[in-house]
């Protein structure tokens, strides 16, 4: 992906996550991180999302937010579209 599509998919993901969920469950204060995987399929679509995070809800709402994400563009090898897999960590804070 290009640059300005990594920016605009975190930006899009920093403002659909309920960034109060974390504080609301009773989480240890501190940093937290959730490491999210998923693959854009050669269609640019966001496929395969998985992620590991401290609380099965924060899980969800990360997931429910990587399927709101737009269309990207699709990796490229040879010339053709590609489906590339991709790890993304997000931190935060319970205080």
């Amino acid at each position: 992906l290009h640059r300005v599509d990594r920016r605009q998919r975190q930006m899009c993901i920093r403002d659909r996550f309920d960034a109060d969920l974390p504080n609301e469950l009773g989480l240890a204060p501190g940093r937290k991180r959730v490491f999210i995987s998923f693959k854009i399929d050669k269609q640019g679509n966001v496929v395969n999302i998985n992620a590991r995070a401290p609380h099965p809800k924060i899980k969800s709402e990360v997931i429910k937010v990587m399927k709101q994400l737009p269309k990207m563009k699709p990796g490229r090898q040879r010339g053709r579209p590609v489906r590339v897999g991709y790890t993304l960590p997000i931190t935060f804070n319970v205080e």
